[in-house]
């Protein structure tokens, strides 16, 4: 337990900057710009973000190498494998940013014949940026030097988060400025970042080439590119169908919906990490009960949630969230907000993908992916044929289960996906009779905005969550030993300041 808070605190302080880059800067944005403007920035921004997985996935690999470097540089085989993994990943990251300039060039002065502005590649090349940072900082992961890569994500989130801030509300700054502020904080990070990457003489920006590059690399791409293929796809293809097929008020309801509810799985993405860690290690030592209880918790409190976030979104109906989005259809609100809720307690898969990839089974992962990928873009054809919001929406929470219970009913040595996948379709289920009742408002205090109304909201949502505690509790009523057992150990450990052992 110890180990787990030490874990989460710098990422989730990250995450949470990440959520305030659109939590806070939306509703800014459509006071300043309106809706039309701030929906295209966001499309912008969503083809913009292809840089940011043109790499194929490739940083996933290479660890062991750079590992094996770092502790013994006299490995010159560990180094020159990395070395051409590296060059591969700058290489990809370089031609996909060249490519994406090229064709918005091409678009703007030959098809559509509009001046081209300069803040565009800005925008690209600050994409770009991040995604190099973000690789090297995965890397230096791998090195033990987590509090310092961390760090330094940290402040170029907070610092692109202050300037937009500043920029918007004491200048009422254009798009351009933010991609301005985009291209200058990237650099800033990179900057920053390579000063640590000097030191150790590794991941450097500018590092050589090597000769005779190496075309065999390229090959575990077909792999390791299905996930982050799929997380850029599950972000971003739904903002631009929308934008293709809807108003541009459908866009910005989506992507704050999208941070809200996606907030929810950066903080269960975290939660896999330690989960299939710990998972692999407790069975190595021969702690089969326990790794099974400490692995089926993290995945029903996963499930438990995200059904919290869907409760307080549902709940609220528009009210406080009319606030925040000024302007937007309540009833598209609704819709897109039920999207999200019926998938959100789904989301605990990736405690169950965390798993699998901790013991190798990367081809597997990979085939769900593409799975995912591929119904996604057959979806996104019918929906932009057909030009309908509510038919995209059915069809892109359909993937989303789909992919969902295939890693969740998976055949494995533990329940915890059955057990999960069984209480995040019942707490689906609860979510939408939630949200029917709210929709059709039969108690006053649900459609009013006064303290009052709110107080028995608040006291209404926490009977509803109550509810679904119980539905849990009796879900896994049979590991309450275990976890009673862990808890002690866990306590122990905290009030000792020593690393927790497990019960034997």
């Amino acid at each position: 337990m110890r180990k787990f808070f030490q874990f989460f605190s710098l990422t989730i302080l990250t995450q949470g900057v990440l959520l305030l880059n659109q939590v806070v800067l939306l509703p800014i944005q459509i006071r300043i710009w309106g809706h039309i403007v701030t929906a295209h920035w966001y499309t912008m921004l969503a083809i913009a973000t292809i840089v940011s997985v043109s790499d194929c996935g490739l940083r996933t690999a290479g660890h062991a190498e750079l590992i094996r470097y770092a502790h013994n540089p006299a490995d010159r085989q560990a180094k020159i494998d990395f070395q051409h993994l590296w060059a591969w990943i700058r290489i990809l990251i370089g031609v996909a940013t060249v490519t994406l300039i090229g064709l918005d060039l091409f678009y703007n002065c030959l098809y559509t014949k509009t001046p081209y502005y300069l803040w565009r590649a800005a925008l690209v090349a600050g994409v770009a940026l991040e995604a190099i940072l973000y690789v090297r900082m995965m890397y230096l992961d791998s090195l033990e030097l987590y509090r310092q890569a961390e760090a330094g994500y940290l402040l170029l989130a907070a610092a692109r988060l202050c300037l937009a801030l500043a920029a918007l509300a004491f200048f009422h700054s254009p798009p351009e400025v933010l991609a301005w502020i985009w291209c200058l904080s990237g650099l800033f990070g990179i900057a920053h970042q390579s000063t640590l990457c000097r030191r150790l003489g590794l991941l450097r920006l500018l590092e050589p080439v090597p000769p005779r590059l190496s075309f065999g690399t390229l090959r575990i791409a077909r792999y390791t590119m299905a996930d982050p293929a799929s997380s850029w796809m599950r972000a971003n293809v739904p903002v631009l169908v929308l934008s293709a097929i809807a108003q541009p008020v459908a866009v910005t309801i989506y992507v704050a919906l999208r941070a809200v509810f996606g907030a929810a799985r950066q903080v269960i993405l975290q939660l896999s990490r330690y989960a299939s860690v710990q998972y692999v290690w407790l069975k190595q030592t021969h702690q089969e009960a326990l790794a099974e209880t400490q692995f089926t918790l993290c995945v029903l409190f996963a499930a438990f949630f995200a059904s919290l976030i869907t409760g307080i979104v549902v709940a609220d109906n528009f009210r406080l969230a009319s606030f925040w989005l000024v302007g937007s259809d309540p009833i598209l609100y609704g819709q897109i907000a039920i999207t999200f809720g019926l998938a959100s307690p789904l989301y605990a898969y990736q405690i169950m993908q965390a798993l699998m990839l901790r013991r190798g089974k990367v081809h597997e992962i990979a085939k769900r992916q593409y799975l995912y990928i591929i119904s996604l873009i057959i979806f996104a054809a019918v929906a932009l044929l057909i030009k309908s919001v509510l038919l995209w929406l059915i069809l892109i929470l359909i993937a989303e289960v789909t992919i969902s219970l295939l890693f969740m009913l998976r055949k494995t040595t533990t329940s915890a996906g059955v057990r999960g996948s069984v209480a995040a379709l019942a707490s689906a289920f609860l979510g939408v009779s939630l949200w029917l009742f709210v929709r059709y408002e039969p108690l006053d205090f649900l459609r009013q905005s006064t303290t009052v109304a709110y107080a028995c909201t608040l006291a209404f949502s926490s009977l509803w969550t109550l509810v679904i505690a119980a539905l849990y509790f009796y879900i896994g009523h049979d590991l309450l030993s275990g976890a009673r057992t862990w808890a002690v150990s866990a306590l122990g450990a905290l009030s000792t300041g020593r690393p927790e052992e497990p019960a034997k």
